[in-house]
């Protein structure tokens, strides 16, 4: 049984796809909570007259309506994944929303 270098090199080679697949699946999956994160405060900062956002890094989707006496504003931004079959389980691209409701008697006085 001289052949133990042989039996770790194989190990490594049928394990090294698993870790790498851990691993971008561990960086899209940060991706997307940074993403979040972001639209959250962005989110923190506006009111129902915000009708744009000006924002370099991600393309903010800006959702308005209005109901009863209240104003759901959503924003959403999507991302493309890089780890090959994630896609599958976040879907294709990746959304991430946020969304605040906002009284209009606040707004009004």
């Amino acid at each position: 049984m001289n052949n133990k270098k042989g039996q770790a090199l194989i190990e490594f080679v049928l394990v090294l796809p698993i870790l790498i697949f851990i691993l971008l699946a561990f960086v899209d999956i940060a991706r997307l909570m940074i993403m979040k994160n972001h639209l959250e405060s962005v989110l923190s900062t506006i009111n129902d007259t915000t009708e744009e956002i000006k924002d370099d890094e991600y393309k903010i989707e800006i959702t308005k309506v209005e109901k009863d006496d209240k104003i759901k504003i959503e924003l959403k931004s999507c991302l493309d994944t890089t780890t090959p079959g994630l896609n599958k389980i976040v879907g294709d691209p990746a959304c991430v929303s946020v969304s605040k409701y906002i009284d209009k008697k606040e707004e009004e006085g």
